[in-house]
């Protein structure tokens, strides 16, 4: 899909720090200068017309005294900013030297310390054994969050453990073992607090599958149920109107596919908006388990 853009008055850039070791490069600003404007289009943050991509163009328009640069508009945050930079300057342009690319990834596994060494390796242009040797060992990682610590998050967004022996792993044993057990019963079989049986029940949706040779073991979800079979549902009060409303707002992996179908320039609105409703479900989720609780 063609990405729309629109002209902004140059006037309106703001170019900021570079990220770039030894700051803009002149020969580059020369050459760009050179083709008159013929360039691609920037990249600026919609909210306050700061350049994200593209610093080198805005230097060469303001040196030929251009009025209006054509930009593709961004929204998101600034981590996700990074994360368009650096994919957008690891293969075109004025490529990132090794040096600046691992720089990038330091600051990746900073802000997405889930995130698998083989999908940061792809954003940055390295190996995946080089990301390795620049993650932060786990008593300096910046979240409280301790589920980085036995899974990664890998390029298809899919949650393994990092070790074939992790606790996430054993809680997805008990889980097959006993899909109907409390949470306590199967935190006491896997050796892991309730919380985490929790978050592993939420987290993992279907089976999954890591590539040949990939270090990071898959792990699979127990089934889901076939939810108009189900005759306690179904017999239940409001048990037909609630299984309507759950079978209309459910997902699966083919809907993936619209990912395509949305604009660079709302990526990230979209997926905070993904992730809005994804912490509903979970608050749903608590709200059951509570409940069940409760009844004990």
């Amino acid at each position: 899909m063609e990405e729309l853009t629109t002209a902004v008055p140059v006037s309106t850039l703001s170019v900021g720090a570079t990220f770039r070791a030894g700051g803009l490069c002149e020969e580059q600003v020369e050459r760009l200068t050179a083709l008159g404007g013929a360039w691609p289009p920037i990249l600026v943050r919609r909210a306050d017309r700061q350049v994200i991509d593209g610093a080198h163009r805005v230097a060469a328009a303001r040196r030929l005294g251009l009025a209006r640069l054509e930009a593709e508009l961004f929204d998101g945050r600034p981590e996700q900013a990074f994360i368009e930079f650096v994919r957008r300057n690891v293969t075109q342009g004025l490529v990132l030297s090794i040096a600046e690319r691992k720089k990038a990834a330091l600051r990746v596994l900073h802000d997405h310390p889930i995130w698998s060494d083989r999908r940061v390796a792809e954003l940055c242009a390295l190996s995946p054994k080089t990301v390795a040797r620049l993650r932060p060992d786990a008593g300096s990682c910046p979240s409280a969050d301790l589920r980085h610590l036995d899974v990664r998050e890998g390029r298809d967004q899919r949650l393994r453990p990092v070790r074939p022996g992790s606790a996430r792993a054993r809680v997805v044993e008990a889980l097959r073992d006993q899909p109907d057990a409390s949470l306590r019963t199967l935190a006491a079989a896997a050796g892991v607090s309730p919380e985490t049986v929790r978050l592993v029940r939420l987290n993992l949706a279907e089976v999954v599958e890591a590539p040949s040779g990939d270090d990071e073991t898959t792990v699979a979800a127990p089934e889901q149920a076939g939810w108009h079979s189900d005759a306690a549902l179904a017999s239940s009060e409001q048990g037909e109107q609630f299984l309507a409303w759950f079978e209309q707002t459910a997902v699966a992996q083919r809907d993936l596919d619209w990912v395509d179908a949305v604009p660079l320039g709302r990526i990230y609105v979209v997926a905070d908006e993904a992730r809005r409703r994804s912490e509903i479900w979970l608050e749903l989720a608590r709200s059951l388990e509570a409940r069940s609780g409760r009844s004990r």
